[in-house]
């Protein structure tokens, strides 16, 4: 799909469903549970990378994720990324790649945007308004944002917080280009993107269905920060990165501009190219939270540690388990709030991951809760139709991690074909709108005059209708059938956006190059036979 929020949606299709408990909002934890679980928790911290004590056959296997990570990034052209690997409450090992879009080299502070890998930092934003008792999960979501609604209002009075959180909200997955992509830093660009949701028509019932958007997460932003009174990346930051001690970590405008995020790479024809996009504040509930892989391995602590870093807590132990029960199906496996649930082929071992991208970044997290293992791999480069091959470095290295074989990268041939394709489609349209040109060869003008009028009519219809077929089809109807429109495919897909646009471009020319020639024609052909308008074949 081309609107995941992108992200992207496509994620890693190898993850195989795993069940999830039923449960209602009453298996969060309360304040004064809260409180009373504190007591009962470890205190693990986070190591500094690469310096926890560990046996041979630990680093062989970090050795053998970083060859095959390196190889990974290598196969999709990737200028640079970050990983990590998480173990026993502790970050045990960390590495980089290559350089940053300007040319620095990567290091564990580099900061990267996380796309979808937001959504999740969005779920524990809302799950800490619940623990304080100022959300109910099952409530509707218009008690908390009254403003909010769709095109159909009864819809939206059946729209509740958990269905935002699980993609069930009946929301369609197209509305995401409503909120998404917009680099609005306007102040009230996230409640401006919401309120553009009253046009959109819900696809289904809400709770009925599954359908990944996201727009329910920027629903979710608005809430959060009409509930807190805080604009979301000033939640963010109070109540969720700096207790977890995630020091670079993204989520405005400003905090882009402090921590230099270096431009991304979004492949051309197979080649990085360096792609600077804006910031965009109305898109960060969604996809534009971002940091260093340190930052990222911050988070996954707290999430395996039962919500809890260094003795500092963000959430109750009950609610990460929330959190991370898979609570509907979705297309690839059972998605919780944020999180996907599924188990990882080979060893049958439960996962908890999410992979995000941007137009020029990729980021993935695998939790293993059962071993207490995660691994985190942040990419500077991004294709939608290579997404699964970005996501495999990840998906590959947590099977490493399991005693596994990372197994093969899943191919999309679109990747190749799609841009190609739409390119010496471009160039043979620019061959035919040159091709009148040959009029004027020896021998070439005397037949094109002999042409009847009949014979002039019914090839200039056929030129034209072809033409603007063509022109339909490249503009709206393979866009929509890749989950969007041109304009999003020439952010997330440029090789193939532009050689679309080309291609359009001249066959509108040649449209009208035939039209004209046609008129000229048939003028031509009235002057040599004026009887020729009522001559009838016999």
């Amino acid at each position: 799909m081309l609107v995941t929020g992108i992200g992207t949606a496509s994620a890693a299709p190898s993850v195989t469903p795993a069940e999830g408990r039923p449960a209602d909002s009453a298996a969060v934890l309360s304040a004064d549970e809260r409180r009373a679980d504190d007591g009962g928790t470890d205190d693990r911290g986070a190591a500094d990378g690469g310096t926890d004590d560990r046996g041979a056959g630990d680093r062989e296997r970090w050795s053998d994720v970083d060859a095959f990570v390196r190889e990974r990034m290598e196969a999709t052209g990737t200028p640079g990324g970050a990983w990590a690997i998480v173990e026993g409450g502790a970050v045990v090992h960390e590495q980089t790649y290559g350089r940053d879009g300007r040319g620095a080299p990567v290091t564990p502070d580099t900061p990267f945007l996380w796309g979808s890998v937001a959504k999740p930092v969005t779920a524990l934003a809302v799950m800490r308004l619940v623990e304080d008792g100022r959300v109910r999960l099952d409530a509707p979501a218009r008690t908390y944002l009254p403003w909010f609604r769709l095109a159909d209002r009864g819809v939206s009075d059946r729209i509740t917080v958990r269905h935002l959180l699980t993609n069930t909200s009946g929301i369609p997955a197209s509305a995401t280009a409503e909120v998404q992509d917009r680099y609005d830093n306007a102040p009230g660009a996230l409640a401006h993107a919401v309120r553009d949701l009253a046009r959109i028509a819900p696809g289904v019932e809400p709770g009925t269905a599954y359908a990944y958007s996201s727009a329910g997460y920027a629903v979710l932003g608005a809430l959060v920060e009409e509930v807190s009174g805080q604009a979301y990346g000033t939640y963010a930051h109070k109540r969720i990165f700096d207790p977890l001690g995630m020091e670079h970590a993204i989520a405005t405008e400003d905090d882009a501009a402090r921590e230099r995020v270096a431009p991304g790479h979004r492949l051309v024809f197979g080649r990085p190219v360096v792609f600077d996009a804006p910031y965009d504040t109305a898109g960060a509930p969604a996809a534009h939270v971002g940091g260093s892989v340190r930052d990222a391995a911050r988070l996954v602590l707290a999430q395996l540690g039962g919500g809890e870093v260094d003795g500092r807590r963000v959430l109750s132990a009950r609610g990460i388990a929330e959190i991370h029960r898979g609570q509907t199906d979705s297309d690839i496996d059972r998605f919780g709030l944020g999180w996907s649930v599924g188990t990882l082929p080979g060893t049958g071992e439960r996962t908890v991951w999410k992979s995000g991208s941007l137009p020029g970044y990729d980021a993935m997290i695998v939790m293993l809760p059962e071993s207490d293992r995660a691994v985190i791999v942040l990419q500077n480069a991004f294709h939608l139709l290579r997404a699964q091959e970005f996501h495999h470095a990840a998906l590959g290295a947590a099977r490493i991690l399991s005693d596994a074989e990372p197994g093969t990268a899943p191919t999309d041939p679109l990747a190749t074909v799609l841009p190609w394709s739409a390119t010496a489609l471009a160039v043979l349209l620019t061959l035919c709108a040159a091709a009148p040109a040959l009029r004027f060869l020896p021998g070439r003008r005397a037949a094109a005059r002999a042409r009847s009028r009949r014979r002039i009519l019914w090839t200039t219809a056929l030129s034209v209708g072809a033409s603007l077929t063509l022109v339909v089809l490249l503009w709206w109807v393979l866009p929509a059938a890749l989950g969007g429109t041109l304009a999003s495919a020439l952010l997330w897909l440029p090789d193939t956006g532009w050689s679309a646009v080309a291609a359009v471009a001249a066959a509108l020319f040649l449209a009208a190059e035939r039209a004209s020639l046609a008129v000229t024609d048939l003028r031509r052909s009235r002057a040599v036979d004026p009887g020729a308008l009522t001559s009838r074949p016999r």
